[in-house]
């Protein structure tokens, strides 16, 4: 899905996953919708966890996993220590500050990456989804 998704497109992909409808997970779609940052699992726990005493950390990943399953959101690993969330799902790549753990998006030319895959064809049979992650040190954290 390349265009940004409402709350109402994440309530109906989960319906048609036969997911149940609940306030947390509403609330869920509710504080990634239109998010241009990637917040952390523990990030959008923290952020939830005051309104909603209840939620726990498996129903934050077990939405997530539906929601990412549907196209509506990538859980990136680019950091061994924790996850992240991204709305955006068009092919972009992500850069990681190993200093100060800024994340934030690349643009890459998405027609190179498939003609340079698309080289070794007799190799591959199908690419189901591309990961492009870049670390190093953030303007900020240069100056340091």
């Amino acid at each position: 899905m390349d265009k940004m998704w409402t709350v109402d497109d994440g309530i109906a992909v989960l319906r048609e996953r036969g997911a149940k409808i609940t306030a947390q997970r509403i609330a869920i779609l509710q504080q990634l919708e239109g998010r241009t940052d990637h917040p952390s699992a523990d990030t959008l726990y923290r952020e939830l966890s005051a309104e909603y005493s209840t939620m726990s950390v498996a129903t934050l990943y077990s939405t997530a996993q539906l929601l990412a399953d549907a196209g509506l959101i990538k859980i990136l690993s680019i950091d061994d220590k924790r996850v992240y969330f991204d709305p955006t799902t068009t092919t972009h790549g992500h850069f990681l500050c190993r200093r100060c753990g800024k994340l934030f998006d690349i643009p890459v030319d998405e027609d190179e990456i498939f003609k340079s895959a698309s080289s070794v064809r007799e190799n591959i049979a199908q690419i189901e989804r591309t990961e492009i992650f870049f670390y190093g040190l953030c303007t900020d954290c240069l100056k340091i």
